[in-house]
């Protein structure tokens, strides 16, 4: 997740930063979309199943299916981080493919070829969609799913899964590098570039609405692992302590120490990946049916 303060050189330029930031509605601040398509699937050697899903007012939103040879393990459901588009983050999973897993990926409404505008009360609506299509969809070729969420993605995936009421199939739920308040999150930034106070005020310009941290503990009893490397310069490392302290069991806390956000799998070829992979193939090998 990333969001973006303005640099400042003096006392009174912090000021002015901090009126036009203001001035800006918060939720265009969460938010950093593109429309360029940056790593081609096929020039990696992947020629995934594209498709648009359309939500209940009509949007389209692209979904990408990455499928690997033979019948999948499981299916993951990736929600991505706040910046660019899913052609530059589905990098940082579609290695599982690899090892037998299915990976889906989507990108947010304004994001990528995906229609309208990035919203959260809206995105939220959709990702419960994109939840439901994961279920019917694990379900109908008989595998267990799982919802992996990055940073902002995290939030996203964490507050969505939350709200279903049947979680029937589902495996894990991953948050990587990801916070349980918009505000807290939006503080420990804003301390971190201009100085302690100012964190206090800019969080008060930030909604805690649908933020996941209300709404963890009712992803129990499904399997929670969150990850969160201890130098991470963008969502401090507390901002995942404090999720996993709003969390009931079955949970698991990954502290990756000396990683920074969302860097710590180096697409598949860390330490860390390993035994990310190591772990999910237990669990694969324990349920591989839906159920």
């Amino acid at each position: 997740m990333k969001l973006v303060f303005p640099m400042c050189i003096n006392f009174n330029s912090v000021l002015l930063s901090l009126l036009l930031l203001f001035s800006v509605y918060c939720g265009g601040m969460l938010y950093h979309p593109t429309r360029e398509t940056y790593i081609e699937p096929e020039k990696l050697g992947f020629q995934p199943e594209r498709f648009f899903l359309k939500m209940k007012d009509g949007t389209l939103v692209r979904v990408w299916i990455f499928k690997p040879k033979g019948q999948a393990k499981a299916s993951i459901l990736q929600f991505h981080g706040n910046g660019e588009n899913m052609s530059s983050h589905y990098i940082t999973l579609v290695w599982m493919v690899e090892r037998g897993y299915e990976l889906i990926t989507w990108d947010y409404r304004g994001y990528g070829e995906s229609e309208g505008e990035a919203d959260k009360e809206e995105i939220h609506q959709d990702s419960k969609e994109i939840l439901d299509f994961a279920q019917e969809r694990a379900r109908k070729v008989g595998i267990p799913w799982i919802v992996y969420g990055q940073s902002l993605g995290g939030a996203i995936a964490l507050r969505g899964v939350g709200e279903m009421k049947n979680k029937d199939g589902l495996l894990l739920v991953v948050a990587d590098g990801s916070f349980a308040y918009y505000s807290h999150v939006a503080k420990t930034i804003a301390d971190r570039v201009f100085f302690a106070p100012v964190g206090s005020i800019v969080s008060l310009f930030f909604s805690d609405h649908l933020s996941p941290g209300d709404t963890i503990d009712q992803i129990s009893p499904t399997r929670l692992l969150l990850v969160h490397g201890t130098e991470d310069d963008v969502v401090s490392f507390p901002n995942g302590m404090e999720l996993f302290e709003k969390a009931k069991d079955p949970k698991l806390f990954w502290e990756i120490k000396g990683a920074k956000h969302l860097d710590w799998m180096q697409m598949g070829r860390s330490k860390g990946a390993g035994n990310f992979l190591k772990y999910v193939d237990q669990l694969t090998s324990q349920n591989p049916k839906f159920q």
